[in-house]
């Protein structure tokens, strides 16, 4: 089969574009594929971060940056290249309704040839962060797609709901390989100045919806519960970070809770989980995460609310366990039960046979066997 696939990919950072590149390698070994990504992703007033690339950045053979998010002439010339390239199906990724016109131009530009199919690749439908114009460009993607893949069962009900009559497969979020191994948990510890017996890691971009203000809450909880422990949280906030400062500064937690607010490159990815004992996603709304599949790569079992795709994903007492959203007592409660050598050591084995259910030739076989049937 030969896929175009539109969508962010190194040398542009995060989750997605991480996806991206490992879904390309491994569609890469039995199909021909070439993605066609941004040279600019978002203008950078409606960028909050430090910058959108990879350092040092990385790139990937398949990958032709030739779309800038916020110019129509590239969007045109993109598909006039998948018009005359003799493609089956044509893959739009889907995370942001910003970028809907665009997707939806070039999907209307490729559709006027009747041997080729549209499918949307969703990592959000609507996003956590709303604006007035989110549900009128979904839609009006939705509405050109021919199917829909989608990797949790909160995004195919949003779905549905906007177009009861969609095609969906509804597949699993693939863990991500691409960090390395594990190392020797003294090693990365020593390495991270760590002291404490037990690491609890909060890990990815800080955004009010992902809750880290409801795990600095309940790290407070959890002193006076407990002295042996200690919370890396580490990640760039996109928000204003001093109301999180203060909470820490007011809580007097500062000597067990430290947070890197920084955007953390690949290859330091694998030193912090190395170096944890479980991982904390304390979100108050989510489709899917990615931080889980890093978890479960390196055999780390997590804590997650009940929000969204999370739960579909954590099997409870034994990859990790689930607790109600913005409820920082229950959520210490949690993390304490689970602070105990022999539980870790339980999870950590089951997880390393647990995972081989997240691969990505299974998810790469599965998304081909859809695209065949529509």
């Amino acid at each position: 089969m030969k896929i175009a696939l539109i969508s962010v990919a190194p040398p542009f950072r995060g989750g997605i574009s991480a996806h991206t590149s490992q879904l390309i390698q491994t569609l890469a070994l039995k199909h021909e594929i070439i993605c066609y990504n941004y040279k600019r992703q978002y203008p950078s007033f409606l960028f909050p971060g430090e910058t959108q690339y990879l350092n040092p950045k990385e790139y990937i053979k398949q990958s032709i940056e030739c779309i800038d998010s916020i110019n129509p002439f590239t969007w045109f010339k993109v598909a006039r290249t998948i018009k005359k390239s003799g493609f089956n199906v044509v893959i739009f990724r889907f995370w942001n309704p910003f970028f809907a016109p665009m997707l939806v131009t070039i999907a209307r530009r490729i559709k006027r040839m009747n041997n080729i199919k549209l499918i949307g690749l969703y990592d959000n439908l609507l996003p956590h962060e709303a604006q007035f114009y989110d549900r009128k460009f979904t839609n009006s993607f939705i509405s050109e797609m021919d199917g829909h893949i989608v990797q949790s069962s909160k995004v195919e009900l949003e779905l549905l709901n906007l177009d009861n009559n969609a095609k969906v497969c509804t597949l699993f979020h693939p863990l991500y390989t691409k960090y390395g191994k594990s190392k020797l948990k003294v090693n990365s510890r020593e390495k991270l100045g760590i002291k404490a017996k037990f690491t609890i890691l909060y890990f990815g971009l800080v955004r009010k919806y992902k809750g880290l203000d409801i795990l600095i809450e309940a790290t407070s909880i959890l002193n006076e519960q407990r002295s042996d422990f200690e919370v890396l949280a580490v990640g760039e906030s996109y928000d204003d970070s001093e109301p999180l400062l203060t909470s820490i500064s007011n809580l007097k937690i500062e000597n067990i809770f430290r947070w890197e607010n920084k955007f953390i490159p690949d290859d330091e990815i694998s030193d912090y989980f190395s170096a944890c004992d479980i991982v904390v996603l304390p979100y108050r709304s989510a489709s899917q995460s990615g931080i889980v599949q890093i978890a479960y790569h390196f055999n780390k079992p997590v804590i997650v609310t009940n929000v969204g795709g999370l739960p579909e994903i954590v099997e409870k007492g034994k990859s990790g366990d689930i607790v109600e959203p913005e409820n920082p007592k229950k959520l210490a409660n949690i993390i304490s039960m689970y602070l105990d050598e022999k539980k870790i050591d339980n999870m950590s084995n089951y997880i390393n046979s647990f995972k081989n259910k997240f691969s990505w030739n299974s998810f790469a076989e599965k998304m081909i066997d859809f695209i065949n049937l529509i």
